[in-house]
């Protein structure tokens, strides 16, 4: 039985503070989760519903860890063709220096007793968040955004789309206007134009099984999920050659 979504009260002043300490530090993950935290409010609550509502959604919820499991197994994942998306997941978080739960345990770090809290009692909220950071870097490899502060400001608002969520979108937006005020040449409002039209056009990724589409070749799986390239931000990053953004100093 589908629990009734929760939410806290919107604190704005938070919300700031969390802000200026992601520029400060943009690998640090806690901050945007304290940004989301402050900010989201009952934005998620029609994604909450729509999840658990459909097939992916109670699939996922039979065996939460199941997800965990599958982008853990590197032994699995190698031994799938050198052009699979799962060949792109693996070496997109090698030269990343990431964890495949690394999303996920910067959530937990945040506020961990919230979260040991949420987990015995709204596990529900607490299987969903689980999902959403397992499958973030799986939504760089499809989109083709990367870690740079324009591609995880584009990516947010990407993802904010498909699942409602006001802190998503917002931290996407002042990401934007910070990095346009830093590098006028840019065409920052175009490229989040952009990725508002590539959310509306393809697939829900949420309520989408990205992790059965991991053996396929990387553009197959792409085409399943009717996602397009991000051109007019792939164009940018291969053409500039200036100094990265003041928010990626400390990266």
């Amino acid at each position: 039985m589908k629990q009734r979504y929760p939410s806290r009260p919107l604190q704005p002043f938070k919300a700031i503070k969390a802000f200026f300490d992601l520029v400060g530090d943009r690998d640090d993950t806690r901050y945007v989760f304290a940004f989301f935290d402050a900010v989201n409010g009952r934005s998620n609550e029609a994604f909450y519903d729509a999840f658990f509502e459909s097939e992916y959604g109670q699939t996922f919820l039979a065996d939460p860890e199941r997800l965990g499991r599958i982008l853990t197994d590197r032994t699995t994942l190698e031994s799938y063709p050198k052009d699979s998306f799962a060949a792109a997941y693996l070496q997109y978080l090698d030269s990343e220096g990431l964890s495949p739960l690394g999303v996920h345990e910067a959530a937990v770090d945040v506020d961990p007793e919230r979260m040991a809290r949420l987990k015995e009692n709204w596990p529900q909220l607490y299987w969903l968040q689980y999902h959403g950071s397992l499958t973030h870097d799986l939504y760089h490899v499809l989109t083709g955004y990367g870690r740079d502060p324009l591609g995880e400001a584009l990516l947010l608002v990407f993802s904010g789309l498909h699942t409602g969520s006001r802190g998503a979108r917002l931290l996407g937006a002042m990401a934007g206007l910070r990095i346009r005020s830093e590098i006028p040449s840019w065409p920052v409002g175009r490229m989040m134009k952009e990725a508002v039209r590539l959310a509306h056009t393809a697939e829900p990724f949420p309520t989408a099984d990205l992790a059965s589409l991991l053996p396929l070749r990387l553009e197959e799986a792409r085409a399943r999920v009717k996602i397009d390239r991000p051109n007019l931000y792939k164009a940018t990053r291969a053409a500039w050659t200036g100094p990265e953004p003041v928010t990626a100093k400390a990266a």
